[in-house]
């Protein structure tokens, strides 16, 4: 029956992947030695209700007792670092680089600023995941060595007594729909870089030379900024709309034909518009060519050329990598 297998889904997705398919086989034997011959739903349901919920079940096939943190509880231990940790993550970089930005004097090369703020982040970002592991360990090591029977978590769906009624409204999503916290905050980042570096470009995509002291110097930009200013209004709107599509997926949790359908569009947008700024004719610094030029002992034709190439290879990329991801959402979608 559909409750069974939601019952012993709920269980599998529990264990480690090595595992599932033994256990699979072993507990829907189980189930169905404890059934009566000819058996009805609500047969099913007292046999699930007596097996106890899906987390403990889980719990009882692990090889190894869990002493710190008890098999009632690790479900919602897990569970609770997998919602904070990727959070955690996430306020750590946006407030290093707020700091970043608020801090630079303009001193130094943006790159250099941008190398240095990334390997602090970098640390930053491990000290973070101690941190967390540390606190919520000892936080439900207090909570459930002081007796509560049961650790209630206003983040958490499932604070309720289990009972197999809350299997009918279960329909387990494929993993291949799911669209996870981390996927949502690595968008969130993504367009948050992407945001920084097309407004910056003018001071951070360019040409570099070291000055004495080894630190980098920015001498000139490669790309034309007001160019890249032009597009300013199309590349604002996706972005919002970009912000918005992250925030739509985090609610969903899977893909669905709405959020495939919303991907392609930005995705064309936005492709269109890197095509269009990359054959604008002013497109490339003027006084970067000659520059180059004279570095690489060439002609200023032969750079500009080799430039050329480059755009069309860039955009040719450009193109085959979003319609790979386009074509990679609808068949999400309709899975």
């Amino acid at each position: 029956m559909a409750l069974i297998d939601s019952y012993i889904h709920e269980v599998s997705k529990r264990l480690h992947k090595n595992k599932r398919e033994d256990i699979k086989l072993e507990l829907k034997a189980t189930i169905e030695d404890m059934l009566p011959e000819s058996y009805s739903e609500s047969d099913v349901k007292d046999v699930l209700q007596k097996l106890g919920s899906p987390s403990e079940v889980a719990a009882s096939y692990q090889d190894t007792p869990r002493f710190l943190i008890g098999p009632e509880v690790f479900d919602q231990y897990t569970r609770t670092i997998k919602l904070v940790m990727p959070w955690a993550i996430f306020i750590t970089v946006i407030v290093h680089v707020i700091q970043k930005i608020v801090l630079y004097s303009g001193g130094e090369a943006l790159l250099s600023t941008i190398i240095s703020a990334f390997a602090m982040i970098i640390v930053a970002i491990i000290a973070v995941i101690f941190h967390v592991l540390f606190w919520i360990t000892v936080v439900f090591i207090i909570i459930e060595r002081s007796g509560s029977e049961k650790i209630h978590l206003p983040f958490l769906k499932d604070t309720k007594q289990w009972s197999p009624d809350d299997l009918v409204k279960m329909k387990p999503i494929p993993k291949v729909k799911v669209i996870t916290l981390s996927d949502t905050i690595f968008s969130l980042v993504g367009i948050l870089i992407f945001s920084f570096v097309y407004w910056n470009a003018y001071r951070l995509l360019g040409i570099y030379t070291t000055n004495d002291n080894g630190s980098l110097k920015f001498v000139m930009p490669i790309f034309n900024q007001n160019v890249l200013q032009s597009f300013a209004p199309i590349v604002l709107l996706c972005i919002v709309l970009s912000l918005v599509l992250s925030f739509i997926k985090w609610r969903a949790g899977q893909w669905t034909m709405l959020i495939a359908i919303t991907n392609a569009l930005l995705q064309s947008v936005g492709t269109i518009v890197f095509i269009l700024m990359a054959i604008h004719q002013d497109f490339i610094h003027s006084a970067s060519i000659p520059y180059m030029a004279a570095i690489l002992e060439t002609t200023s034709a032969k750079v500009a050329y080799t430039i050329d190439k480059i755009l069309l290879v860039s955009i040719i990329i450009a193109v085959l990598a979003n319609a790979f991801d386009i074509y990679q959402g609808f068949k999400k979608a309709k899975v």
